[in-house]
Parts: structure tokens; sequence; C-alpha cells
């Protein structure tokens, strides 16, 4: 008897650690103007076990958010309009579906241009030890066409056709187009040439220079 007591516990122990959801990809990108406001996209939630089940999301921090924007999220439980960092809310996660459960992130945008990242926490709550960190990073610029300015103190310049670091310093360049999708991925230079970039699209630019990150959008 005895033994069939632990044994019994060893199973009901061993079934409480079951992971009972997995995320293929924790994190998303969206490169959006402010014209297209409410901008979002989502991360997908897949079960692991043939029984639905109920997950709780968890808003840890935003780095950068600002204070203009209205985050949002979907569970496809419930919409939250309006989410600030230490709100949480739970959602079921539905076993034998054609179809991943998604987390619907947006930010209603007001106009207002930036560049912000919000965590979230996704876990099962009778499991607090079964937990995945997710991100979503927001890269959103002004409504204009053509080439940007720069500001004087800028560590950048147009010259001749090219996205020059001023001091001749290799710089990370990344290049996105409006769909989030990576054109240029961490070329280490100090001069781009714009004409090698895909042609009659809105282009995103982004160049890190040790601390100094900057953010320009073009249209090629």
């Amino acid at each position: 008897m005895k033994h069939l007591i632990f044994f019994l516990s060893l199973f009901l122990s061993l079934t409480a650690r079951t992971q009972v959801f997995h995320i293929p990809d924790t994190s998303a990108l969206l490169v959006k103007t402010t014209s297209q406001s409410p901008a979002h996209w989502y991360i997908e939630v897949v079960s692991d076990i043939s029984t639905d089940t109920v997950l709780r999301w968890k808003a840890t921090h935003y780095d950068n958010v600002p204070v203009e924007w209205q985050i949002s999220i979907d569970d496809q439980t419930t919409f939250h309009p309006n989410v600030q960092v230490g709100d949480s809310g739970d959602f079921n996660l539905l076993a034998n579906q054609p179809f991943a459960t998604k987390l619907i992130i947006g930010a209603m945008l007001n106009g207002t241009p930036g560049h912000g990242i919000c965590y979230f926490d996704v876990y099962d709550p009778d499991n607090l030890a079964v937990v995945q960190a997710i991100s979503y990073e927001f890269i959103i610029t002004p409504s204009t066409n053509g080439i940007a300015d720069l500001n004087d103190d800028s560590f950048l310049e147009w010259k001749n056709g090219m996205l020059l670091v001023k001091n001749g310093q290799e710089a990370e360049f990344e290049v996105y187009d409006l769909a989030g999708k990576i054109v240029v991925k961490n070329k280490l230079t100090s001069a781009l040439k714009i004409s090698d970039l895909l042609k009659d699209q809105t282009l995103l630019i982004k160049v890190k220079l040790e601390d100094k990150v900057a953010m320009i959008k073009i249209y090629n």
C-alpha cells in the first residue's frame, strides 16, 4: 500500500510539472508609420497537451514606449484595450485546433513616432515554474516621404547617395521594409549605399554606433 501511494504521488507530481504549451517565436517586430495606427501583430501559443487549458499573460515592463501610445492585447478570449505594466489576463489555450492561439498586441499611436518594446510573461497559473517571456518591438516613424533630414548633431550624414558615419567609424546597419522584413541585417560598415537597397519602397534604416542609435525612414 505504501508503495502504491508513493508511485501515485510521484505520478501526480510529474503530471503537475508537465509543460502544457510552447511558443515557437518569442518576439515580434512591427515597423510602421504614424499613419498606420493602430499598429498590431501577434505571437502564437501552441498547446502541448490534448485538453483545453487556461494560461495567463502579464505585462512585465515597457522600454521607451511613448506615453502617448495606448497598448492593447487581444488574447482571443478577451480584448484588453489599455494594458499597463503589471496588468494580466487569463485566456483559453485550445487543444487539437488547426491554428495556434494568437496573442495580438496593438498600439494606438496617437500621431507619435517612437521605438519601444513591450515585454510580457506567459505562464501556467497552476504551475508557475512554466513561464515564457515574449516581446513586441514597435518601430514607428513619421509619415513622410523621400530622404530624411538629419540633425546637425547626428553622427550620420548624407553624401553622394550614401549614408555615412561622420567620423568614419564602423557602425551596425540594419534595414527593414514596412512589413518588418529585414532587408539588410547586422552590416558592419561606415557607409551604406542607398541605391543598393530595394527600389520604390519605403524603408527604415537603423544604425547603432556604440551607445548611440539612429532611426531613419527613406523612400528609395
